[in-house]
C-alpha cells in the first residue's frame, strides 16, 4: 500500500535540530507515511544522523546530493514521493504534536480537498512560543481562512509547510519550486492554491517554526532571488485577477525589498541589483490596484530609490560643503 503522506526534508547544515525534526514526523499516529529526507551537500554531520535514521526506520529515505538550492531538493523530493498527499518540512522545524499528519490526511480525505492546512506556532530565538491565528493583518491587508476557503478569497502566499498537498495535483500539473535560494516558495504555493481552487483551513496547530538568525539571509543572490520570486508572484496574481496578492507583492517589495537591496548597494553587482529591482517595480500595476480599491500612489516609489535620492542630496550638500571642498582640494 503506498504511503497516505510522504514528507520532504531537504537537509542542510542543521544537525543541531535535525533529531528533533525527524522524531517529530516519525512519532506520528498516522503511521503509514514516507520521510524523504535531501541531504543537500549539507558541510556538516547531518549525513550522518540521516544514515542513521534510515537504518532504523524503513519509512526514512536519504537522497544525498551535491548543493544545488532547497527548492531544487524539494522538487527532487516531489519527483521521489510515493504518498498520496506530500507535506513540506523544514528541517530545523518540527510538529507542535503527534496528531498533525491525521489530522491533515483524514480532513482532506473527509472534505475531498486536494489542499489541507492549520496553524502555525512559532519558537522564539528566546525559547519562547508565539501561537498565530487562522487571521492575519499585513500590510494593511486581512488574511483569513475558516473551513472550506476559496483561495480567490484568501490570496496569502506564505505558509506552505503548515499545509498538505495531493501529489497527483502537483506532478500532473507540473506545479514545482523555481529554482531561487530565497522566496522560492511563496510562487510555488500560490500556484497550488490556484490550481487547487479551494482549501481547507483547520483551527489547529500543525507547524513548529523555529526562528534562527541567518547571516546570509540578505545577500546579494538571496536578493536577486527574492525579487524573481516577487514578479513571479506579481504576475501570476494578475493572470488570475488576485488584486489583494498582487498589492501584497507590491508592499513587500517596497519594504522588505527596499530593506535587502539597500544592503547589497555597494557590491560590485549593484547595476544588476538596481536593474532587477527596476523590472520587479514594473511589474507593479499601480492603475489596476486602484480600480480594484488598493490604497497605492498613482507615483508609487518604492522606498528603495526614495533612500537613493535621500543619499545623493546628502552627499551633494557634502561635497558642497566648506569641510567638503577642503576634503576635495586635499585629493588634488
Amino acid at each position: 500500500m503506498k504511503p497516505f503522506v510522504s514528507v520532504i526534508v531537504p537537509v542542510y547544515n542543521v544537525e543541531k535540530y535535525l533529531r528533533e525534526c525527524l522524531n517529530s514526523i516519525l512519532s506520528q499516529t498516522l503511521e503509514n507515511i514516507e520521510i524523504i529526507t535531501i541531504n543537500d551537500g549539507s558541510p556538516d554531520n547531518s549525513i550522518a544522523i540521516l544514515r542513521e535514521y534510515e537504518s532504523k526506520d524503513s519509512r526514512v529515505k536519504v537522497i544525498d546530493k551535491k548543493n544545488e538550492g532547497v527548492g531544487k531538493a524539494r522538487n527532487d523530493g516531489i519527483k521521489a514521493a510515493e504518498g498520496e498527499f506530500i507535506a513540506f518540512m523544514d528541517s530545523d522545524d518540527y510538529y507542535p504534536n503527534n496528531k498533525v499528519l491525521e489530522m491533515l490526511y483524514n480532513t482532506a480525505k473527509e472534505q475531498n480537498v486536494s489542499i489541507c492546512g492549520g496553524k502555525k506556532v512559532i519558537l522564539e530565538v528566546d525559547g519562547s512560543f508565539t501561537k498565530t491565528e487562522l487571521f492575519s493583518t499585513e500590510h494593511g491587508c486581512e488574511f483569513g481562512a475558516k473551513g472550506l476557503t476559496d483561495y480567490s478569497d484568501f490570496q496569502y502566499d506564505y505558509g506552505y509547510w503548515m499545509y498538505i498537498f495531493e501529489r497527483k495535483m502537483l506532478v500532473d500539473n507540473n506545479i514545482f519550486f523555481p529554482p531561487y535560494r530565497r522566496f522560492q516558495d511563496p510562487p510555488f504555493f500560490v500556484k497550488a492554491m490556484i490550481f487547487a481552487g479551494r482549501f481547507y483551513a483547520l483551527d489547529f496547530e500543525t507547524y513548529c517554526y523555529r526562528m534562527v538568525p541567518e547571516s546570509s539571509k540578505y545577500k546579494l543572490s538571496n536578493t536577486l532571488d527574492f525579487l524573481k520570486g516577487i514578479i513571479d508572484n506579481m504576475n501570476i496574481a494578475k493572470e488570475h485577477n488576485l488584486p489583494k496578492l498582487h498589492y501584497l507583492s507590491a508592499m513587500r517589495l517596497d519594504k522588505m525589498g527596499s530593506y535587502m537591496a539597500i544592503k547589497n548597494l555597494f557590491d560590485e553587482r549593484r547595476n544588476e541589483l538596481l536593474s532587477a529591482f527596476i523590472k520587479a517595480t514594473n511589474a507593479i500595476d499601480v492603475e489596476w490596484l486602484r480600480e480594484n480599491g488598493f490604497d497605492i500612489p498613482a507615483d508609487f516609489i518604492p522606498e528603495l530609490f526614495t533612500y537613493a535620492v535621500s543619499t545623493a542630496e546628502k552627499y551633494e550638500k557634502i561635497r558642497n560643503s566648506s569641510v567638503g571642498k577642503m576634503i576635495s582640494k586635499l585629493k588634488r
